[in-house]
């Protein structure tokens, strides 16, 4: 439904587009020569709960160009406390740095300053972070809703499942929120199987399909996905006379969903924010609202928090210091009237595989009570369900 939306959003713009064309003149923003240039793209967030400090950085390409970020390495990063604490981050050689400590946590009212020299001898430092604390979630919950589709030229009407969060701060402090959640959810690979039997290469007219049942290993069979949030989720209550959010979407699932098929779980995770911080990400949001990614690319830079100490080379990106809270529910597949399907209901098993490439084939399972062999080719996805999560059963579930 996602695409046929956008395309007739797309269609939309164009046909406006054609009728106004001789009132538009072509937009190039106003690009200094370090706009042309990599930038060094810095994500880090400091928070109360025990864990290693973390920052991610990357190298990015030409502000007006597409690229793909590759991983920065060999970087010094520290953070410092006001408090006289310094902690040094190790790089792990994916971009990723953090400290050797894994228990460390951040403290509410402490001030916390990212530095960062770059291999090239570039140095960086963030702007000073008050942790500040945010208040305990209320409540999260979800509640079905119609969505209309179009399709073909008609249309339909599906049933999806909005997840809600109701919160407040009763000493009007927090004005600036920020979310990000985490989901969990259970699969299971079919035990009735679609099965084609026999090989076109020797004889086509002998092809035929059945459903089969079979055995399947139990290590393979059943596993937990998890996925973080990748949407940025903000909002302000400045301007509300009450310093509360009430019916606030955290997230939506709709028909064709594997998420909700057998079991599904939502780790709904409660920032704050101020002002300056609250303003980059708003920014930041609407820069990126169609893009892939974040700085795919963009019509100019979006700074935030990461100022340049020494050398020419500029930095994107923001360093963040809060306190979290989080709450977490569970929805059954009973709990719903979602259409969901299993993540295997694509698969087709075959009993003849192409003796010429057979090197490319998987072994799955035999039909229940037979010999006959039942294969793949190329994927492990439609054999094992570890190819797609865990078979590790998470701690909370």
């Amino acid at each position: 439904m996602a695409s046929s939306l956008k395309y007739f959003r797309f269609a939309g713009i164009f046909f406006l587009i054609l009728i106004l064309s001789s009132c538009i003149k072509q937009f190039t923003p106003a690009l200094d020569k370090n706009d042309s240039l990599s930038s060094l793209v810095v994500e880090g967030m400091i928070t109360d709960e025990i864990g290693p400090f973390k920052v991610h950085l990357t190298q990015s390409g030409p502000i007006d160009k597409l690229y793909s970020p590759v991983p920065y390495k060999g970087a010094e990063v520290t953070i410092s406390e006001n408090k006289g604490n310094s902690y040094q981050l190790v790089d792990n050689q994916n971009g990723w740095y953090e400290t050797i400590d894994k228990n460390l946590k951040g403290d509410p009212e402490t001030i916390y300053t990212l530095k960062i020299r770059d291999a090239e001898g570039n140095s960086f430092e963030s702007t000073p972070e008050l942790m500040q604390d945010v208040p305990d979630i209320d409540s999260v919950y979800y509640t079905e809703v119609k969505k209309v589709r179009f399709e073909n030229g008609l249309t339909y009407e599906d049933n999806w499942l909005n997840i809600l969060l109701d919160t407040h701060d009763q000493a009007g402090k927090t004005n600036y929120w920020f979310w990000k959640f985490e989901e969990t959810w259970e699969i299971k690979m079919l035990t009735t199987v679609r099965v084609k039997h026999g090989n076109p290469d020797i004889n086509a007219a002998e092809i035929y399909y059945s459903t089969e049942n079979v055995v399947i290993d139990p290590e393979k069979e059943v596993c937990w996905v998890s996925r973080p949030s990748s949407s940025v989720l903000l909002h302000s209550t400045v301007n509300t006379d009450v310093d509360s959010i009430n019916k606030f979407v955290v997230q939506s699932l709709g028909p064709g969903e594997d998420k909700l098929h057998i079991r599904y779980s939502i780790l709904v995770k409660q920032y704050s924010l101020n002002k300056e911080s609250y303003n980059y990400w708003k920014q930041l949001e609407k820069v990126n609202e169609d893009a892939p990614g974040i700085y795919s690319t963009i019509p100019g830079p979006v700074y935030g928090n990461i100022q340049s100490v020494s050398g020419s080379k500029k930095a994107l990106g923001y360093f963040l210091a809060s306190s979290v809270k989080t709450r977490r529910i569970f929805i059954n597949s009973t709990d719903h009237h979602i259409d969901t399907v299993s993540p295997y209901d694509i698969c087709t098993y075959l009993t003849d595989p192409d003796g010429h490439i057979v090197q490319f084939w998987i072994y799955f399972a035999n039909i229940l009570n037979t010999d006959i062999k039942l294969w793949v080719i190329y994927d492990n996805y439609c054999v094992d369900c570890r190819a797609y999560g865990t078979n590790i059963k998470p701690d909370f579930w």
